[in-house]
């Protein structure tokens, strides 16, 4: 099962078999993922990214769904719903793209069909977390519509410094 968001972008559950493709592409971007992802340092090896994927589908958190998203027939990333939260209505999404995949509007392609993924669910909202220093993040985030609602400080030291953690939320359109 996949979900086309266009022509050359589609998303199919992320399963351990991806571990190979899944090394593939954060070799080809480690530098510029790294800066950002603390996880990306500890995908070397075929079985640490088998362990990458297997701790995210298997997270147990409240409607969790992880996506591969293949761009031109190649795994070019990932996208989440990390959790939702049933009291606050809240979906939290995640994603990073290799670098050969960057520029050309994936993701948000993907968040103008985040209402179709977020389907039979109690998330009225869409949450993104963006370390400060983080600005395609931010960019992409922004374009979606988002507000930034919160801001937790000193959150984690990336890029050889602390940065704090923006929380942009805005309503499933």
């Amino acid at each position: 099962m996949h979900i086309q968001i266009a022509e050359h972008i589609k998303l199919a559950p992320l399963v351990e078999g991806d571990a190979a493709n899944i090394l593939k592409a954060v070799n080809l971007s480690r530098a510029s993922l790294g800066k950002f992802l603390p996880w990306v340092e500890g995908i070397n090896n075929i079985e640490s990214a088998k362990k990458y994927i297997l701790d995210r589908v298997n997270s147990g958190l409240n409607g969790s769904r992880w996506f591969k998203i293949d761009y031109k027939d190649n795994l070019s990333g990932v996208f989440a719903i990390k959790s939702i939260c049933p009291e606050l209505y809240i979906a939290e999404l995640g994603y990073w793209l290799s670098n050969d995949a960057q520029g050309n509007g994936i993701i948000s392609q993907i968040i103008t069909k985040a209402s179709q993924l977020l389907m039979n669910t109690h998330a009225r909202f869409i949450e993104f977390r963006c370390l400060e220093r983080n600005e395609a993040s931010i960019k992409v985030a922004l374009s979606s519509g988002v507000l930034l609602v919160d801001v937790i400080p000193n959150f984690l030291v990336a890029d050889d410094v602390w940065q704090n953690l923006n929380i942009y939320r805005a309503a499933v359109k």
